[in-house]
């Protein structure tokens, strides 16, 4: 898979180290220069209790970016979505596709963006942290889903389910992505919430 993964933090750039690491042809974005300079200088580093590798893999500020890429995975903050896309509009190609790796229901507005038919909605819930410039810890598997909006599975959706593989071999393609999405909205509302109880988030479930 040739992807181009706009927001290369903790989520993005350890979804695009492990593809990079796998063979696939992988670019990262990122807004901050330092990360993009230590990634271009040492690549990208992963550390933590699942591996320890660095990825070689080429990284650019959106101001220095040029191409055009059929998958765009968008791993930004929830509240740079919209900016993010339009930003990455003119890097998609016309039968090409964004993926949001992100929290949240960031999906719709993507699809305001770019158009539903080219959004695909995903799952993610590993653990991982940026460190440093260059420096991305991850910290533990979870889900890892990907699905299309409007509920159908499609070929890309299955060529992106296979690829991201390389970063969990249990990686899923479903036909109710909103499903895990409301999911995790309703299950971080419920971790607030128990910021009012001495209940713990398994008794707060369990109620």
């Amino acid at each position: 898979m040739r992807c181009l993964v706009w927001g290369a933090g903790a989520i993005g750039g350890t979804l695009g180290a492990h593809l990079a690491r796998a063979g696939h042809d992988v670019t990262l974005v990122d807004t901050v220069d330092e990360h993009v300079a230590a990634i271009a200088r040492d690549g990208l580093r992963i550390t933590g209790p699942l591996a320890e590798f660095t990825a070689r893999v080429p990284a650019s500020t959106p101001d220095a970016l040029a191409g055009h890429w059929e998958t765009i995975v968008l791993a930004t903050k929830a509240q740079h979505t919209e900016e993010a896309s339009r930003m990455l509009r003119p890097h998609l190609s016309d039968a090409g596709c964004v993926v949001s790796a992100q929290n949240g229901l960031n999906e719709l507005a993507i699809a305001r963006i770019v158009g539903p038919e080219r959004t695909v909605g995903a799952f993610v819930n590993f653990g991982a942290d940026y460190i440093e410039p260059g420096l991305i810890h991850h910290g533990g598997r979870g889900a890892v889903v990907v699905g299309e909006i409007d509920g159908t599975i499609t070929p890309r959706t299955l060529a992106i389910r296979d690829a991201w593989r390389a970063l969990d071999e249990r990686a899923v393609a479903t036909p109710n992505i909103w499903g895990y999405l409301w999911g995790k909205e309703a299950y971080g509302a419920m971790l607030f919430a128990t910021a009012l109880t001495n209940e713990s988030i398994a008794d707060a479930l369990a109620m």
